[in-house]
């Protein structure tokens, strides 16, 4: 039951792994197999399918890809009992159907292709009732002392709310994922590694600047509890009160809590710096109360790679100068720029005063700010995109 309960906690987070925690599910209950799905009133639409392992080994490719067009009309008597009946219960086919027994169910394609493999009964829950919507589990059984045996253990009473809690979880996780992937994209682009982590310090998402840090392994990590881990015990701890402040779970005031921290690094490079603030879903577009921490870390050992093109758009370079300019914000002496460009010093001081001029600037330290200042992130070459 503990692995059952860690595989569904587990699902919440990524919801690839309801399959393994189906797999739990049959195993502790002893049943043969179960998928879950969501299920419309008005709509031959299926979605968000999980199988369990039976399904995936033993069924056959076109039976799901049927399911999961809506070919199980069929069914939809007992998918409008389940709209109706209390969620997070289990009831048998009989009982969905509103018939006395199992000969006297109307016909059923998926049921025809369950008995076809040695099903005898099937069981079913609405894990959560959403307007038109049901979250619900099904179950397959190979004996009547398999699913009946089913029904009567109390322990499916325990794990079922849980189970709807995951599947709710886990589709408001993916909402804020959608919603939040254009702004980690864009930090992305800019070099800064971004963690989501929630309330109970699990890592909901991140970037792939973020991942590139994970990679370095050097001074911060990701531990198997998927919780963020720094250089040491004593700058864990510190992090994971700054975490539990952002989402709201310390006591007192929250805007004195401490928002900024250094982390070393065994390779001696520069400290990274994580920022950590509330990412509060206060209009409760996701789901009232929601909360995360939003973790930032900076890495100054990281190499920035800045662009001209915001420059030449800005003062009408031409070519000529802006590939000057590139060179001059590469830190090059005119000299240097004069032998890579196959030309005089005299015509690259020339082209100098020319961009000079044309953005305002009076040194070559004032171009490389100017730069900096209209850096276009999506150019960056470590960028997947740029």
């Amino acid at each position: 039951m503990k692995q059952l309960v860690e595989d569904v906690m587990a699902s919440c987070a990524d919801p690839t792994l309801w399959d393994r925690a189906l797999n739990s599910f049959n195993e502790v209950f002893g049943i043969t197999a179960s998928c879950m799905f969501s299920v419309h009133e008005f709509r031959d639409l299926r979605l968000n399918f999980a199988w369990s392992q039976y399904h995936r080994t033993q069924m056959q490719p076109d039976v799901l890809e049927m399911m999961q067009a809506g070919g199980d009309g069929g069914d939809a008597p007992g998918y409008e009992t389940l709209l109706r009946l209390p969620a997070q219960t289990l009831y048998d086919e009989p009982a969905l159907f509103q018939v006395d027994g199992y000969d006297d169910l109307p016909p059923s394609n998926v049921r025809s292709i369950t008995e076809g493999h040695g099903f005898v009964m099937r069981c079913a829950a609405a894990l959560n009732q959403n307007g038109p919507w049901i979250d619900g589990l099904f179950c397959q059984h190979k004996s009547d002392r398999e699913w009946r045996g089913f029904l009567a253990d109390g322990r499916v009473q325990i794990i079922l709310p849980m189970m709807a809690s995951g599947v709710a979880l886990g589709r408001t996780l993916g909402a804020l994922r959608a919603r939040y992937q254009a702004s980690l994209s864009v930090l992305d682009a800019l070099g800064l590694a971004v963690f989501l982590v929630d309330h109970s310090g699990s890592v909901i998402e991140r970037n792939t600047a973020a991942q590139r840090i994970l990679d370095d392994a050097d001074g911060l990590s990701v531990s198997r509890q998927n919780h963020v881990k720094l250089s040491s015990p004593e700058r864990t701890s510190e992090l994971e009160t700054m975490i539990e402040a952002a989402n709201g779970l310390a006591r007192g005031n929250l805007g004195a809590a401490r928002t900024v921290l250094s982390c070393a690094r065994p390779s001696g490079r520069y400290d990274y710096l994580l920022s950590v603030r509330a990412l509060s879903d206060v209009n409760a577009e996701l789901e009232t109360g929601l909360k995360c921490a939003f973790v930032t870390v900076i890495d100054p050992a990281r190499q920035q790679h800045l662009s001209v093109e915001g420059l030449k758009e800005l003062a009408q370079l031409s070519d000529a100068e802006g590939a000057v300019a590139a060179l001059l914000v590469e830190g090059l002496k005119i000299a240097e720029v004069a032998e890579r460009r196959n030309v005089s010093p005299n015509t690259i001081k020339a082209q100098l005063k020319s961009i000079s001029q044309k953005l305002r600037c009076s040194s070559q330290s004032d171009i490389i700010r100017m730069a900096a200042s209209t850096r276009i992130p999506l150019n960056d070459p470590d960028h997947p995109n740029g």
